[in-house]
C-alpha cells in the first residue's frame, strides 16, 4: 500500500501543466534546507501529503531550488515516509555540481533524478550493507507469500478442518541494523 501512495505522488508530479487541471492539494512539512557550496542552489527535504483522486499520497521529497528564482526548482528524489524524522534523507553537497542524497541502509527509496541543471545527483546508503537490504526485501516477500498461504489455509479449514493441515509458520524476521545516518 505504501508503494501505491508513492506511485500516486509521483504520478501527480508528472502531470503536464498544459492540462489546465487543478493543482493537487498538498500539505508540506517544515523544510530542512541545505545550500550548495556556491550558494546558487538549496536542496530542501520535506514531507508532502497530497490529495489524489483515490485518497492521499505521502512521501519525503528532495527539491532543488535556485536561490535567485524560487520558481526555478525541481523535485529530484522521493521516498516513502519512514517511522521517524531521524530516517529522513540527508543532503551532502560534494561540490557545487555534485549532490548526494544519503538514506538509512534499510530505506526503500526510488532512485533520484540523476541530473538537474548540471548538478549530478547520487544516492548513498548510510551504513551501506547490500546483504541486509537483500535480507529485508526477502523477508518482506516471504511475509507476503505467508499471508497468501494463511488465507488459502483458512479457506481449506472452513471447508474441512480435519484435512486443512497445520497453519503455515510465519517467516522469521531477520535481525538487521538500520544503518541510520548521522550528520
Amino acid at each position: 500500500m505504501r508503494n501505491q501512495f508513492l506511485i500516486a505522488l509521483l504520478a501527480m508530479a508528472s502531470v503536464p501543466a498544459t492540462l489546465h487541471a487543478e493543482e493537487p492539494l498538498c500539505d508540506r512539512s517544515e523544510t530542512k534546507a541545505t545550500p550548495s557550496p556556491d550558494g546558487k542552489w538549496v536542496a530542501n527535504v520535506q514531507e508532502e501529503v497530497c490529495a489524489t483522486p483515490t485518497g492521499t499520497a505521502a512521501g519525503i521529497t528532495v527539491v532543488i531550488v535556485s536561490t535567485k528564482d524560487a520558481e526555478h526548482s525541481q523535485r529530484v528524489f522521493i521516498m516513502p515516509v519512514p517511522r521517524s524524522r531521524d530516517d529522513w534523507p540527508r543532503i551532502r553537497w560534494d561540490s557545487p555540481t555534485a549532490m548526494e542524497v544519503r538514506v538509512p541502509n534499510l530505506s526503500e527509496p526510488s532512485p533520484p533524478k540523476p541530473e538537474y541543471e548540471g548538478i549530478h545527483i547520487s544516492l548513498a546508503y548510510c551504513g551501506d550493507n547490500p546483504a541486509d537490504r537483500a535480507s529485508a526485501a526477502a523477508y518482506k516477500a516471504a511475509v507476503k507469500q505467508w499471508q497468501q498461504d494463511v488465507t488459502a489455509w483458512a479457506q481449506r479449514r472452513k471447508q474441512n478442518a480435519d484435512t486443512a493441515g497445520t497453519r503455515p509458520p510465519r517467516p522469521e524476521e531477520p535481525h538487521l541494523t538500520p544503518g541510520q545516518c548521522s550528520d
